[in-house]
């Protein structure tokens, strides 16, 4: 009892030395690290089998979790966000090793590692250590060769121009760092600063590097366009969100955007294919606003396109856990004042070239949070304006280039398609397959901390029991699932109804009949629940006859959904039965 009396202290201890260090209290991140360095360099040492190198790396992982402490959201995992920071900079510096030296300056700056959320940064930081670090060597290298000396002016150029938005003692204290490796301490006593301070400036520069960069990067894109005379094109505006069909954005973005490239399949199709008719995503505890929109966009967008038949291209820089709810939020922060002050996203350079190109064949692009955390679509651009046109539920109207990635949860996503113009197949098997797959809990493309499925269910009514709910978010979930499961039954129908007239598919009909009925009844009981607790209020769902009564509701739909399971799984075996090369045209 005593051990956990002290176990209590010290967790609550480091919540409230986190909760210092954020506010950029830099002793109460000193703190922090003194408790935690030795557990760290042990974990680190275990990554590389060498001290010499874990120190190292160590040593850039501190500097990068100072940077980003602001963006840890769940203080209790302060040990696992370290540990997460510093194995992706142990995978950094493994890279590094392997990186080729032929790269030209500003291909390294264009284009970076595309897989963590810290990878942009990570890539900036191995750029920088590479040319400031081997500058000479690269000297002397290319001397001999009058085309490579030319490239290896520029690089320094370029070098030039990017560490000039630094003022001289942030050059000094940067370059020292990348260029002579000295750590922060080391730094300190040359300089004539204290640790803090150098940690200070670190943070600072290499903030203002990376955001100069990004503009640089811009500028050079848009200079590039405007020579080969692409600088303004604006399609028709797609119109369908100002009269919504459905409370899946991600949906109607992608039917509206399919309607561009020739008759597009029908919303329940789109619903149905792409699985997000059958997803169920619950953040235990209090049915966080985000469970709906809580998987892995680009791999379940375009994995439901490609059931349908198109080819799709994606950008992607998302947060990996729930994010804050846009509904409760001061109004301010979602203003374009507001989106000004954020800093810019590495990935702006990316979206824009995947919007610009999906423009220029004719289609708008789907894009995330436009103006709330929501799918939307842009559908135009003028470079002397620096504007982009875009739509969602909540506006049409213009965007500044530069708020793409700096919504209130600084998130980026673009996804374009595209037809090849032959027949198009719609791989049914394979839909339903992931169907299933995330029913089970066998889903990949869910965020940490979440759980789908069938299993969400018990974590749903196990929240309601104990009077943890947000009401805005838990009303949100319920006239989202409502709004998939009635799509869900309206896209076994029209599965039955197209295999009607086609004599082999026809028995396959009453297993869509009977998945039919059982989403329809699925549909009824979920909006009794949306009766009772309507969004955007939420009702009363942690008082005690509410939240009884939406627990009896969600055990009546589990069962529903149970059986329907059981309903797919036998029209895939019946399917597999008939041909197992079935699609559907």
């Amino acid at each position: 009892m005593e051990q956990g009396t002290f176990e209590n202290r010290q967790k609550q201890s480091d919540i409230a030395l986190i909760q210092r260090a954020q506010t950029g209290d830099t002793e109460a991140f000193g703190e922090l690290i003194n408790r935690y360095r030795g557990q760290l360099f042990r974990y680190v040492r275990a990554l590389t089998h060498d001290s010499y190198l874990a120190e190292d790396i160590l040593q850039d992982g501190l500097i990068r979790a100072f940077i980003h402490l602001g963006q840890l959201q769940n203080t209790e995992r302060f040990m696992a966000w370290m540990q997460r920071i510093v194995r992706n900079q142990a995978y950094s510096h493994m890279q590094r090793r392997k990186q080729q030296r032929e790269q030209h300056f500003s291909s390294f700056l264009a284009f970076g590692a595309d897989d963590a959320s810290w990878s942009e940064q990570d890539s900036l930081d191995m750029k920088l250590n590479y040319f400031l670090k081997d500058a000479d060597w690269r000297s002397q290298e290319t001397g001999r060769d009058p085309y490579q000396a030319i490239a290896q002016q520029e690089m320094r150029n370029n070098l030039h121009e990017l560490l000039g938005c630094l003022n001289e003692r942030e050059q000094q204290v940067f370059t020292t760092y990348w260029m002579e490796e000295l750590s922060p301490q080391e730094i300190a006593c040359r300089l004539n600063l204290t640790s803090a301070n150098v940690y200070q400036i670190l943070s600072r520069s290499r903030k203002k590097v990376s955001q100069f960069h990004i503009h640089l990067s811009v500028e050079e894109m848009l200079a590039e366009w405007n020579s080969l005379g692409q600088n303004r094109v604006v399609l028709e505006e797609p119109l369908s969100f100002r009269e919504p069909q459905t409370w899946n954005s991600a949906a109607a973005a992608v039917h509206e955007m399919l309607n561009y490239i020739g008759p597009s399949p029908s919303l329940p199709m789109i619903m149905g294919m792409s699985g997000l008719s059958f997803r169920l995503t619950i953040f235990p505890r209090d049915i966080h606003i985000a469970g709906p929109t809580a998987y892995n966009f680009k791999e379940v967008l375009t994995r439901g396109l490609q059931h349908l038949g198109y080819r799709s291209y994606a950008v992607e820089a998302l947060a990996s856990e729930a994010g804050l709810n846009a509904n409760l939020v001061d109004p301010l922060m979602l203003e374009e004042k507001a989106k000004g002050k954020r800093l810019l996203n590495p990935r702006l350079v990316r979206a824009l070239s995947l919007i610009r190109y999906s423009i220029h064949r004719g289609i708008p692009a789907v894009v995330w949070d436009l103006n709330i955390p929501e799918f939307g679509l842009i559908y135009g651009y003028d470079d002397a304006a620096r504007t982009l046109y875009g739509a969602d539920f909540i506006t049409s109207g213009t965007i500044p280039y530069d708020h793409i990635g700096r919504g209130v949860n600084q998130e980026v996503f673009v996804l374009a398609a595209e037809s090849d113009g032959m027949k198009r197949e719609m791989n049914l098997r394979a839909a339903l397959t992931d169907i299933l797959a995330h029913y089970r809990g066998n889903d990949p493309y869910t965020l940490p901390n979440t759980v789908s499925g069938l299993a969400a269910y018990a974590v749903w009514r196990e929240a309601l029991e104990y009077r943890q709910v947000e009401p805005n978010g838990h009303a949100y979930n319920i006239a989202v699932l409502w709004d998939a499961r009635r799509y869900a039954g309206e896209f076994f129908k029209e599965l039955s109804l197209k295999w009607a007239s086609i004599l082999p598919y026809s028995s396959l009909i009453p297993y869509c009949l009977q998945a039919e009925e059982l989403y329809r009844n699925m549909s009824q009981r979920l909006n009794m629940l949306k009766q009772c607790f309507p969004f955007p209020d939420g009702g009363l769902p942690n008082e005690k006859p509410q939240a009884d009564q939406a627990i009896s509701i969600l055990l009546e739909v589990e069962e529903l959904e149970r059986a329907a399971v059981v309903a797919i799984e036998s029209l895939l075996e019946a399917m597999t039965q008939l041909s197992p090369e079935i699609v559907m045209v």
